[in-house]
């Protein structure tokens, strides 16, 4: 049983292959110790159970077309330690999650499947780490894999070590590709003729926007240095404790916006602040481009059985000026997330994946200056299931950044471990210093700074 990849899956199947993109992962700590024959156990039901688990890309042809060069198939077996690995660490922190995001999962493995378990552990504690292709997962589902993984512990109480955790037989069945199944992809005709026009014939499209928009001035998007084809990432972790979390989030819902448009503002400005000075004299008109990841199944319940894993996303893209009330700015961003999420219309712009050679513009993308300043994803709070024993007490999710963004933010909370913040970036900024007071500091540290003290004005207001 197999399929050729579907137009959404090709574009990080190839950023895969092509050696622009490492990986995408959430770690998670657990309320109880779990002993590696135990979780051999779990994992060998789980994988059986989930043709998700079992699956990888393989290459079979040469055509440059990328749905003829490329089958996914179920690989032919999977032993526990080539998809789990242990490592002892001091303590969870920014260095651990780099050297997470170098780690590559392969395509065309006939022994491993497209994510891989990484058990970080200190003298006390165990960190979980489900890392993954983007081609088959995305961020709910790198979190979905942990909720899953604790059922499973439920059901399972081994004392014998099991090494083998999959062999095909031949009957394991290859999901369809999300983007074919779901109407949510599938835009009406009208929207294919507006699509194929702002795609394949971009220059009349932008000239029919800008006379719509009235002859405005083109937009001058944040630049910085040329896009090269390393994509090692750099994090910082900021941590706001639960207490803190419940007020931030009444101070949201009292001005009427959510979360995530809030620390979308918050880091915008801080880059503004901080960071455009160094490549702009006057960063006054600099627009700032921010990709908003949305996860489709909030339309329907339904697609959290066959569609808990795979890539049930789309991505918003707002061009944002610098605006002088931080409230006015919120609420900006958060009436363009509440449109497109009703309108729904950047799910069906996937369609558009279609008419793009896909490996043409990764390549082409190498040596350009134009990137998508932020990658903003919220994946919420972790609400624990009481009918289980297991849970999670604490969580960190975190991508590559790619060759196509200058910066991410990623967001997730539980009840005892407050809303983590990864922040993501290009190592290019750690070479950068600002003075703040007098003193040069680390233009991250002062943006990392920056966050810290703009949530912490609305936490003691």
């Amino acid at each position: 049983m197999e399929r050729p990849p579907g137009f959404f899956e090709k574009h990080y199947l190839l950023s895969n292959a092509l050696g622009y993109y490492t990986n995408l992962n959430t770690t998670a700590k657990y309320n109880r110790y779990v002993e590696k024959a135990h979780l051999s156990a779990a994992l060998q039901h789980m994988v059986y159970e989930n043709p998700w688990f079992c699956s990888n890309y393989f290459k079979v042809n040469n055509t440059g077309d990328v749905f003829k060069d490329y089958i996914l198939r179920s690989v032919d077996h999977i032993n526990f330690g080539v998809v789990v690995e242990y490592v002892k660490i001091d303590k969870f922190d920014r260095e651990i999650l780099e050297e997470i995001d170098k780690r590559r999962v392969p395509i065309g493995k006939d022994n491993a499947p497209l994510w891989r378990l990484l058990i970080s552990e200190t003298d006390t504690e165990q960190y979980f780490t489900f890392y993954a292709c983007h081609s088959l997962f995305d961020g709910i589902s790198t979190l979905q894999f942990h909720k899953d993984l604790h059922k499973y512990l439920d059901r399972t109480e081994s004392s014998k070590f099991q090494e083998n955790l999959f062999t095909n037989n031949g009957q394991t069945p290859v999901l369809p590709a999300v983007e074919t199944s779901l109407d949510l992809f599938r835009p009406s005709w009208s929207q294919k003729c507006l699509f194929t026009l702002a795609v394949k014939h971009a220059r009349l499209y932008n000239w029919l926007k800008w006379v719509g928009d009235g002859f405005s001035a083109p937009l001058e998007i944040f630049q910085a240095g040329p896009v090269t084809e390393q994509v090692h990432t750099k994090f910082r972790i900021i941590n706001i404790p639960n207490a803190d979390v419940n007020k931030l989030v009444d101070h949201c819902r009292s001005k009427s916006y959510t979360l995530t448009p809030y620390l979308t503002a918050i880091l915008k400005r801080a880059l503004q602040k901080v960071v455009y000075p160094h490549y702009y004299t006057d960063s006054s008109n600099v627009v700032t481009r921010i990709l908003m990841a949305f996860d489709g199944r909030r339309y329907d319940h339904e697609l959290r059985s066959p569609f808990k894993y795979g890539l049930v996303i789309s991505g918003q893209l707002l061009d944002l000026f610098p605006v002088g009330s931080f409230n006015k700015e919120v609420h900006s961003i958060y009436k363009s997330i509440q449109s497109n999420l009703k309108s729904r219309l950047s799910f069906k712009y996937i369609w558009t994946a279609n008419l793009i050679d896909t490996e043409e513009v990764l390549r082409g993308s190498i040596s350009s200056k134009l990137r998508t300043t932020i990658l903003m994803t919220n994946l919420g709070a972790i609400k624990d299931n009481p009918d289980q024993n297991w849970h999670i007490t604490d969580a960190w999710f975190a991508s590559n950044r790619t060759i196509n963004y200058h910066f991410i933010m990623h967001a997730v909370s539980t009840s005892t471990g407050g809303l983590n913040i990864v922040l993501g970036y290009s190592p290019e900024y750690d070479n950068l210093e600002t003075t703040i007071e007098g003193e040069k500091v680390g233009v991250m540290d002062a943006v990392e700074s920056e966050i810290e003290s703009s949530l912490l004005k609305n936490i003691e207001s």
